[in-house]
């Protein structure tokens, strides 16, 4: 009874927030009730397109605004579209630029300039998005002040402070990063700083720990995605064989059909009813990453299979535009702290785990030399 009384405040807010009995929104609703992963599956090619579509629309969304050529950080029952994330545009030139050459779609490229516009229109701030924006920038599209912002925004990211495991992660990821081009030390030894912090927090069983738990999946995705991306610039043995350690606990999870619980305590005990699809389509690049460093192709089937799932969650057709193509924040769409939800970067892992399965390649591309 205790339980129910302290939950049923925010189940009885849900509703009022986020309108989920407005007919556009309802029949969403109503087939989750039904149960998730019921939509047809297609090949990895109609799913990419459908999801890069999807992304050009939340970049319009931001036309006319003061963040012109920004995206949308994500979208929302209660509110459409929501601002303009420099978080977002940085990662998405990375996921754009292979996309256009694959799928000979040159307003991808034209797209993915005015993203690095408008990063380079913002003054420098430390966000790991932004750093690989501006990476993007100066390796893919030549620009010749791309990497001097991303190391004042590299210095700017070193110098704030972190609340969570996976903002170390992330940190260290954006900060070796750009420190191995631009060859600075003081970058290195701040990457390395936040990888000792994130390691710091590692659990026998390779979990991580974190305030408030449970942990989300999406969290130990990108905790994961930190590691793998940072052990291989770092040619880092050690933490590289952390990294596996936790992609095999979280395969070890994966169920049968492609699924994954949300979130999880110690021990890798299940905490959710629902599944977070932003954490599992992370986990497919990061499957599929581990197959490419380690030539282990043992590594692709949980990625396939949560791939396979991802796309029986996306309702690739509708006369809705913001909703075609669209992929929850979890299933079902009222399940966890992203509620009723659309996120870019959920998209964008998405969209980078269908081209790495297809094409074989990475992304970004491994155009520099690793750290020593």
């Amino acid at each position: 009874m205790k339980s129910f009384v302290m939950k049923s405040p925010v189940m009885f807010d849900l509703p009022m927030r986020h309108k989920p009995w407005l007919p556009r929104y309802l029949r969403w609703v109503m087939q989750d009730m039904g149960g998730g992963a019921r939509q047809p599956e297609q090949d990895h090619r109609t799913h990419l397109r459908a999801t890069l579509e999807w992304l050009c629309r939340a970049q319009d969304a931001c036309l006319g605004t003061p963040a012109s050529g920004s995206v949308a950080a994500g979208w929302t029952f209660g509110s459409g579209w929501q601002p303009a994330s420099a978080n977002a545009t940085g990662w998405l030139i990375e996921t754009l630029l292979p996309a256009a050459d694959y799928l000979v779609w040159p307003d991808l490229t034209n797209r993915a300039h005015a993203m690095l516009d408008a990063l380079l229109a913002k003054p420098d701030e430390g966000s790991a998005g932004r750093i690989h924006g501006l990476i993007a920038g100066h390796v893919q599209l030549g620009h010749p002040g791309s990497l001097e912002r991303a190391v004042r925004s590299g210095h700017a990211l070193a110098d704030m402070p972190m609340t969570s495991v996976v903002q170390h992660a992330q940190a260290a990821h954006a900060l070796v990063a750009v420190g191995v081009i631009a060859a600075d030390t003081f970058l290195l030894e701040a990457a390395r700083h936040h990888l000792q912090a994130t390691l710091a927090q590692q659990t026998p069983c390779g979990w991580f720990t974190s305030s408030p738990l449970p942990v989300q999946t999406n969290e130990l995705a990108g905790i994961l995605l930190g590691l793998i991306e940072s052990a291989r610039l770092l040619d880092d043995a050690d933490v590289h064989l952390v990294a596996q350690r936790i992609a095999r606990g979280l395969r070890g999870q994966l169920r049968s059909d492609g699924g994954l619980t949300g979130a999880f305590d110690d021990g890798w005990m299940p905490a959710a009813s629902y599944v977070c699809v932003a954490g599992l389509a992370q986990l497919a690049v990061c499957w599929l990453r581990l197959a490419q460093v380690t030539q282990d192709a043992g590594w692709r089937d949980p990625a396939w299979r949560a791939l396979a799932w991802i796309k029986r969650n996306q309702r690739t057709t509708g006369c809705d535009p913001d909703l075609r193509a669209a992929l929850p924040g979890a299933v079902p769409i009222w399940g966890g702290p992203a509620a009723f939800s659309i996120d870019a970067l959920t998209a964008k892992h998405f969209a980078n785990a269908l081209m790495m399965d297809m094409v074989g390649i990475t992304i970004p591309p491994e155009t520099h030399e690793r750290a020593r």
